[in-house]
């Protein structure tokens, strides 16, 4: 696809956020052809915030939290990072960047998000899109 066409992909997308019916988008492409910009030309489009989380620099724990005991049960201390309507607006895209070259224990966690819009006990708010980028991957010969 040109960038044109992903441009106008990226904007439905987020536009569809404010009626409920948003799906996530993945992008997929080589390193340097514009994908993180095109998320940020959107947003600013729409001045809201891009939180974007860089999975190669993650742990489980940073997308998951930190547990801790309460009595008998083990709760979930939800990471500041994750979009909360309170903190980080009414509206804005979680960006989840460079999942192909996350630990498999990050991917999985990050993959949560997108196909449930959910982590554990933290859900990505209404009017939030979602939108993840993986590289491509080079196969060896």
């Amino acid at each position: 696809m040109r960038p044109a066409e992903i441009l106008v992909i990226l904007e439905t997308e987020f536009q569809s956020t404010q009626s409920g019916l948003h799906a996530p988008v993945m992008l997929w492409g080589p390193p340097g052809v514009g994908k993180s910009q095109m998320v940020a030309q959107v947003a600013a489009k729409h001045q809201v915030t891009v939180t974007d989380i860089r999975l190669s620099q993650m742990e489980p724990s940073d997308l998951r939290g930190i547990p801790f005991r309460i009595e008998q049960r083990v709760e979930w201390a939800i990471p500041s990072m994750l979009p909360d309507s309170q903190r980080h607006g009414p509206a804005g895209i979680l960006f989840l960047d460079e999942i192909t070259s996350a630990a498999p224990t990050v991917s999985a966690a990050a993959y949560q998000p997108i196909l449930d819009h959910r982590l554990g006990d933290y859900t990505v708010p209404d009017h939030w899109a979602i939108f993840a980028q993986l590289e491509n991957l080079q196969l060896s010969k």
